[in-house]
């Protein structure tokens, strides 16, 4: 607990740590307001690249939390710092949402519709508007030795009513069965390229960051194999139960995430 007062960077996950769907877990009401006034920073993180930026300040804003779109990270993000230190100009056929595909237009990038362009990469996202015509040309384009990266690796995304839908590693497991080749990168949680957007973006060295959140496979091994504080909260996915069977142990655990203004 005493790692907490070197800390000057927070990132958060939202679902379980901060909402629960649409609602604010209870007890959420002025923490973040009390976390500034500590002097502390927060960043909000999450690997779900079907939306943009101004999606998760609308959805905070609702639930009472202002936070501006600067201070939200997505793994679209970490993709893009990826991408840019290996070919800022590439051309990309993306398997994603138009807000996945506007923000890589935006930054410079190129995006193809066909199999006759050129591509140098194909991008599997979050692709919430996916069609077989699309994911036809990704697996002929990848078969043809084109490589591939995908956003993040969750292979389910949770809704309302305690039911899932397939996420961005469940097309990554398409792909794999029909063209025999995993991605050459994923980007987001639990990955490095997230910390390192992170690091970029905050200005903290990693030993005054912590990650908060409820899940062992992402935002607790995200912050557990990067070198930052993990800290797991017990108001989402995981249970006590989960930790004693996992091998991703958390450096902290707490019931509820406005226990950290305690020891801070």
């Amino acid at each position: 607990m005493e790692r907490l007062k070197d800390i000057k960077c927070f990132l958060f996950d939202m679902d379980g740590t901060i909402n629960l769907g649409n609602e604010l877990i209870p007890g959420m009401e002025g923490f973040f307001d009390e976390l500034v006034g500590s002097g502390r920073e927060f960043y909000l993180l999450t690997n779900n690249s079907s939306k943009g930026h101004g999606h998760y300040v609308e959805k905070m804003k609702k639930l009472g939390i202002e936070v501006p779109e600067d201070k939200v990270l997505i793994s679209t993000d970490a993709f893009i710092f990826y991408m840019k230190t290996v070919n800022p100009y590439a051309r990309l056929f993306v398997l994603g949402t138009q807000q996945l595909k506007d923000a890589l237009r935006k930054v410079g990038f190129t995006l193809t519709t066909t199999l006759e362009e050129e591509t140098d990469y194909v991008v599997v996202g979050f692709d919430m508007e996916l069609n077989y015509e699309n994911l036809t040309i990704a697996c002929r384009l990848i078969d043809r030795g084109v490589p591939y990266v995908a956003t993040h690796p969750d292979v389910r995304c949770p809704i309302e009513g305690e039911e899932f839908i397939p996420d961005c590693g469940a097309f990554i497991e398409c792909i794999k069965t029909a063209t025999g080749k995993s991605p050459k990168v994923i980007t987001g949680k639990p990955y490095s390229y997230m910390v390192d957007t992170a690091v970029a973006k905050t200005g903290y060295k990693k030993e005054e960051i912590a990650m908060v959140g409820d899940r062992l496979s992402t935002d607790i091994a995200f912050g557990v194999n990067n070198g930052i504080l993990a800290v797991l909260v017990l108001t989402g996915e995981a249970s006590m139960e989960d930790v004693e069977k996992s091998s991703v142990k958390p450096d902290i655990i707490l019931p509820h995430a406005k226990e950290i203004l305690n020891h801070l």
